[in-house]
């Protein structure tokens, strides 16, 4: 049982909201159960008076007496359902959304394949909550009211319940002990199944194509295996443990029949109170056998509940920030080091360099240089293990997010478009969706005539990972996000890597309409033609910067070094047709 200081605070909160109507269904379950002692005080009635005085009257109105607490006793079980229902959905509606971040900010430590696991942790808590698992906890604390009831009615009837009760509590805690590592090793390996099968679904061509299906079905294989047979070996030992606990039950009634009909033959009591005593006693066992009968959705919701409460706490809720105005996009990398994460293994060392509002920067470097995670630094997307990255003067994680987030621009490496319109896309699905910013956007990047000849225009819907369109209109269109509102600091990580002449004239023009407005550009690319109209470049090289200046002079030192003694090299020009028939090249200057 987890102790409150050990919950994250998210879900301490959700289960503190969760109290009051929690009371009130355990006020139900009060009723329902005293409401049930009817049926045994009928049964005592009805031979102690009924049958001896033959009062047919009397029968009449203890029946209307007992169909009317069975009445209000379904009222009241029923009420306590939709309670617990309800207490289920309050849970889901405030953790579902705090999940949801958690398992983004999860996703972006590289190595953490949480995704929606997590939700369908969720639903397993909630399912178990609203469940027999809740009902028996709330049945449970009546089952030494009977048992004492039946002590009362004769002690010898209620110690051999009380016996009867304290072997099936013992049969439910030794069913814990054998099932419980058996449930945990198959819900590991199924976590392991279902996300190597969202890993196939995502990637099914390069699978197909290149014939990894049977290689990769034996690993899934593998792991469904041993999920099935963690799961068969708990059933089967759960099974055992539930006919065992059935048989006692059975057992335990006969018994208590047997040794009521002792007691009546011998004159000591009633054939009424050997009936009731024997109901009583089914009743008072009847949240054990519930619990042993629905241990593993026990397992699993208890298993789910400490999965979701390590996972909020590892992955707190940002703090809100400061709603600070528009940056300029003044932006400056002080001694900043970035390490992988759970690793010591340094991939940025010790980066300086400073941009002003209208710079673009080519970043520029070997593959494995850390260009990549250089663009989640700037963008606020990882943290620095030291040293800071600042968007006009404030660190960026000092920024509300929400807020900022409007006002950046990213185009990845690897595009992935979401389930929508083309509209909602470029929008960031933005609830308060500016229809002339997202014209304006599409312009800017140079795909509103492509938009228009798609079957419903800005309206088609996309489909999963925007699957309708083309690997270069999705990145024409992400790049169409990424400049959506005009953002202050936009980055571009390979933003020509999919694109033909045409795409490649309307990205550069993008980028010369960008530094026009003032927004600070950094591009990554390892195409020349996409760095002509930066004015800074930047060669990372081992995650540290080698050199960083005025385009023309890095250029001229990386591609043509000078001979000691000599003048430097001028840079080659590269600078395809397509380009130069841009109608902003003009406007700007590649280099300033």
């Amino acid at each position: 049982m987890q102790k409150p200081s050990d919950l994250a605070p998210e879900m301490r909160d959700a289960l503190k909201s969760g109290i009051r109507p929690m009371a009130f269904a355990a006020l139900f379950s009060f009723g329902s159960n005293l409401l049930y002692l009817a049926l045994p005080i009928y049964m005592t009635q009805v031979y102690s008076r009924v049958v001896t005085s033959h009062s047919e009257e009397t029968l009449l109105y203890l029946t209307i007496a007992v169909v009317m607490a069975f009445g209000v006793m379904t009222a009241l079980e029923e009420l306590r359902g939709r309670i617990l229902i309800k207490i289920g959905s309050m849970l889901d509606r405030r953790l579902a959304p705090r999940l949801l971040d958690a398992v983004v900010n999860a996703g972006l430590r590289a190595g953490r394949p949480v995704r929606s696991s997590a939700l369908r942790d969720l639903d397993t808590f909630r399912q178990g909550l609203a469940g027999n698992v809740t009902n028996a906890v709330l049945d449970a604390p009546w089952a030494p009211i009977f048992l004492i009831v039946i002590m009362a009615i004769d002690w010898r009837l209620g110690l051999l319940s009380l016996i009867g009760a304290v072997v099936l509590f013992g049969l439910a805690l030794f069913n814990e002990h054998l099932t419980k590592p058996a449930l945990k090793d198959a819900n590991v390996a199924g976590q392991r199944s279902y996300s190597a099968t969202d890993s196939g679904l995502r990637n099914a061509e390069v699978i197909y194509a290149m014939g990894m299906l049977p290689g990769l079905s034996k690993r899934w294989n593998r792991d469904r295996m041993a999920m099935l047979s963690a799961q068969e070996l708990a059933s089967e030992r759960g099974g055992t443990i539930q006919a065992t606990i059935r048989f006692t039950r059975q057992f335990l009634q006969v018994a208590i029949l047997a040794g009521g009909a002792v007691l009546v033959i011998e004159g000591l009591t009633g054939p009424g109170v050997m009936f009731a005593s024997m109901m009583l006693m089914a009743r008072a066992l009847a949240p054990v056998e519930r619990a042993v009968g629905s241990w593993s959705a026990i397992t699993a919701s208890r298993q789910a509940f400490e999965r979701l409460n390590s996972l909020l706490k590892e992955f707190p809720a940002p703090e809100a920030g400061m709603a600070l105005p528009r940056p300029a996009g003044r932006l400056s990398v002080e001694a900043c080091f970035y390490a992988f994460p759970a690793t010591n293994k340094a991939l940025l060392k010790n980066l300086n360099f400073a941009l002003e509002p209208g710079d673009c920067l080519g970043l520029i470097g070997p593959s494995g240089a850390g260009k990549s995670s250089l663009a989640r630094l700037l963008i606020g997307v990882a943290r620095p293990s030291s040293g800071s990255v600042r968007l006009d003067g404030a660190e960026m994680h000092s920024w509300s997010r929400s807020n900022i987030g409007r006002h950046i621009g990213y185009l990845p490496q690897d595009v992935e478009l979401f389930s929508g319109t083309v509209r909602e896309n470029i929008a960031r699905f933005a609830p308060d969706t500016n229809d002339e910013a997202v014209l304006e956007a599409a312009k800017m990047a140079g795909v509103h005539d492509l938009i228009l000849r798609l079957p419903e225009g800005y309206d088609t819907e996309l489909g999963e990972g925007g699957a309708m369109l083309s690997v270069g209109q999705r990145q024409r269109v992400a790049l169409a996000r990424a400049v959506y509102e005009k953002p202050s600091f936009v980055v571009l990580d390979e933003p020509n890597a999919s694109l033909d002449s045409e795409g490649e004239q309307a990205l550069l023009a993008a980028i010369v309409a960008l530094r026009r407005i003032g927004s600070t550009v950094v591009v990554i690319s390892h195409r020349m033609s996409a760095l002509n109209y930066s004015n800074k470049i930047l060669l990372l090289r081992d995650g540290m910067v080698e050199r960083f200046g005025p385009r023309d002079e890095v250029l001229a030192r990386v591609v043509a070094p000078a001979p000691t003694g000599a003048a430097p090299a001028a840079a080659p020009q590269q600078q395809p047709s397509a380009v130069a028939k841009a109608p902003e090249a003009k406007a700007l200057p590649a280099s300033s």
